[in-house]
């Protein structure tokens, strides 16, 4: 997870770049699939990995990628126009919003501390996303509504069966990146030139990087552990965002993302307590 709070904010940075170049959202997720299928390709010559694509639940892992692809979509369009410390930020409200979806659908009790980082991440998000008389900033919108589809996805991940490898989650991840926007952007086929293979290659490498670490953390790896260490992400979205792109931040969007930050940890600790809470004999 510590990997991926540097990974991740890298990915942005090739994405601002190529959208500064005309790259739409369908070129850029059909590079990235594109790529990443090609290293993947090569492992289906050992039976090891065969096998362990027919064993998979294909229903569980047809579930994890709807929500995967359509939230990764979400965050490269928002991309374009937002900063990266803006979508970093809104995309913390996962957290409370994963907490609030167990509590739907598996009818766990929301602590008070749960309730407390509901309000405080929902009043951080209304402070960055600035509503008003002609509505939501579109973009900012979003970015909100990949959040929740992330939370979604993490969910999908926490129930997937044993059976189920790293691998198998993987590949059939990026095939469905490839039938969604690999092969829709053969219809609008954009070459990189120059520089621009930089960055569309970073995207496949880091792509294919930043699955393999969530999967490895979210698999293996304490729910408090992970949230805690994510949001050091904010760090290097922000460091990337003014030094290389010169975006900036004013006194309300300082303390939208304080208040978001402190409701995802209180999420987190809230999730903790439910999970070692002992039951009564």
């Amino acid at each position: 997870m510590l990997g991926n709070t540097v990974l991740i904010p890298i990915m942005a940075v090739a994405i601002k770049f190529l959208a500064e170049a005309d790259f739409t959202t369908i070129q850029m997720l059909g590079w990235r699939s594109w790529l990443v299928i090609l290293v993947l390709l090569p492992f289906l010559f050992f039976k090891k990995f065969r096998q362990e694509l027919l064993a998979a639940d294909l229903k569980a892992h047809m579930v994890h990628a709807t929500f995967s692809i359509c939230s990764m979509a979400c965050f490269y369009f928002a991309l374009r126009s937002l900063p990266i410390v803006t979508v970093t930020s809104i995309n913390f409200t996962t957290p409370t919003i994963a907490m609030i979806l167990t509590s739907v659908l598996y009818k766990d009790k929301v602590s008070e501390q749960g309730w407390l980082a509901l309000f405080l991440g929902f009043s951080g998000a209304m402070i960055i996303l600035k509503p008003d008389v002609s509505g939501i900033n579109f973009d900012a919108l979003v970015v909100l509504i990949g959040s929740f589809l992330a939370a979604c996805t993490n969910l999908a991940i926490r129930r997937m069966p044993a059976r189920s490898s790293n691998f198998a989650v993987i590949f059939y991840l990026t095939l469905s990146g490839i039938i969604f926007f690999g092969l829709p952007s053969i219809a609008d086929f954009r070459q990189p030139m120059g520089d621009q293979w930089i960055w569309v290659l970073l995207l496949g490498v880091v792509a294919l990087g930043v699955h393999s670490l969530i999967i490895l953390a979210y698999r293996f790896a304490s729910s408090m552990l992970i949230g805690a260490l994510d949001y050091l992400r904010i760090v290097w979205a922000l460091s990337f965002g003014y030094f290389i792109f010169n975006e900036t931040l004013n006194l309300a969007d300082i303390f939208g993302i304080i208040m978001i930050c402190a409701s995802g940890l209180l999420s987190v600790n809230s999730s903790r307590k439910a999970v070692i809470k002992p039951t009564a004999m």
